[in-house]
């Protein structure tokens, strides 16, 4: 039984794109790249792609934006696939991992890297200044700002969204009511409804010109909840992320757990960002930690297929006599099934005319000897054309894993 991918990358923020290109390309004269999956619920770039986030120091500052353009570029050019949609469920099945998507859909793959965030994104970044707020600028800015708010008489109602440690804020909130206004507290967690406090899960955001309401999935089914304005309080998530993800035991969450290298307590489950525990939330950390994700994945499935580690020149430098026929490349086993990283079309232009039938057999369901014997040529031949189609870095090898 074959696998989809050698690895998947839940969550396409900084970390997330950062760790499936690395682990996709490796800079350096020749190397074997990973086939890598990249998913995310909502838009490509996350929080970095919201108006308003920056790539700071005391004297300059680069728009995420821009940043997360450069990124979805090689993303592209690297023909990486991305699937929108909500995972549900990370499973460690032994000789391979389990993806679950909220649309039904399922993914193995030899590796995993959670690069969440700290929730869940929707279509926030739609309303983000027209009817939705967020907290920033510090805790003295938030209560300076909740006093401005809450001097407007809102109708129907404001919406105050976190996660479960929206309740350090709501005493403030209640207090600072001035204009009595009807507020609904949201918060993301399985629960009961209270008084004035929704448990759930924000599903989408709605409205024409401006933020007219929250559609909510709660226990008792999906809430639409009409609304003047929402605030997104940023602080509660920054203390407890929000996954929604059923994981494997011992990963979490709230925070997942993880070691220089990024890798979780289960081997072959990495997580990077501001869904891992200590550290400071910063757009540098979180691309710092996507590319060290993307690399570890990249050494462990390569040990995984080859049974030897990657020689990671500069990355991870190796201490060792140079030989003067030292190989990059590993042998390639017979048992070893080539897997196009590109179009068929791509790889037959590379063949330049020979070998024309070859991109029919890269889909990683045939190994390398089945190939051969298929077409009836020396498996040899095979390798060698296959070898110089690994050094363009247009395709990879996938190993059978047992059901």
């Amino acid at each position: 039984m074959g696998y989809d991918y050698d690895v998947i990358v839940v969550g396409g923020g900084p970390a997330g794109i950062s760790a499936a290109i690395r682990a996709r390309w490796i800079k350096q004269y020749k190397a074997v790249p990973c086939s890598t999956l990249l998913i995310e619920n909502s838009h490509l770039g996350g929080l970095a792609g919201w108006h308003g986030c920056f790539f700071t120091g005391p004297s300059w500052n680069i728009e995420g934006h821009d940043i997360v353009t450069h990124l979805k570029k090689d993303v592209e050019d690297l023909h990486i696939p991305v699937h929108h949609g909500r995972v549900t469920a990370v499973n460690d099945r032994g000789t391979y991992k389990e993806i679950t998507t909220a649309d039904g859909k399922q993914y193995r793959s030899l590796a995993v890297i959670i690069a969440t965030g700290i929730k869940v994104l929707a279509n926030e970044r739609d309303y983000l200044g027209r009817g939705l707020e967020v907290t920033s600028m510090g805790y003295e800015f938030i209560v300076s700002h909740l006093k401005s708010l809450l001097r407007r008489r809102w109708e129907p109602r404001l919406l105050v969204v976190g996660s479960p440690k929206l309740k350090n804020l709501i005493p403030v909130i209640r207090e600072l009511n001035a204009a009595k206004s009807p507020v609904t507290f949201v918060i993301e967690e399985e629960g009961e409804e209270e008084e004035d406090t929704i448990r759930g899960w924000v599903d989408s955001y709605w409205g024409d010109d401006r933020l007219e309401g929250v559609k909510v999935r709660t226990v008792n089914g999906m809430r639409d909840m009409p609304c003047g304005g929402a605030l997104l309080e940023f602080n509660s998530y920054e203390l407890a992320p929000v996954t929604r993800i059923e994981f494997c035991d011992g990963l979490g969450p709230p925070f997942l757990q993880v070691d220089q290298d990024m890798q979780t307590s289960q081997p072959g489950i990495l997580a990077a960002g501001d869904v891992t525990a200590g550290g400071y939330n910063a757009f540098a950390r979180a691309i710092a930690q996507g590319i060290t994700a993307g690399l570890s994945a990249y050494r462990y499935v390569y040990h995984r297929k080859f049974g030897i580690y990657p020689p990671l020149f500069a990355y991870r430098p190796t201490d060792f006599a140079l030989r003067r026929n030292f190989q990059e490349l590993p042998t390639l086993r017979e048992y070893l099934r080539p897997k196009a990283l590109v179009s068929k079309e791509e790889i037959k232009t590379l063949l330049k005319g020979g070998w024309s039938w070859l991109p029919d057999h890269l889909n990683g369901d045939h190994s390398i000897g089945e190939i051969a014997e298929k077409r009836g040529v020396p498996v040899e031949y095979v390798k060698e054309i296959l070898k110089q189609l690994v050094e363009q870095k247009v395709i990879t090898f996938h190993i059978g894993v047992e059901s």
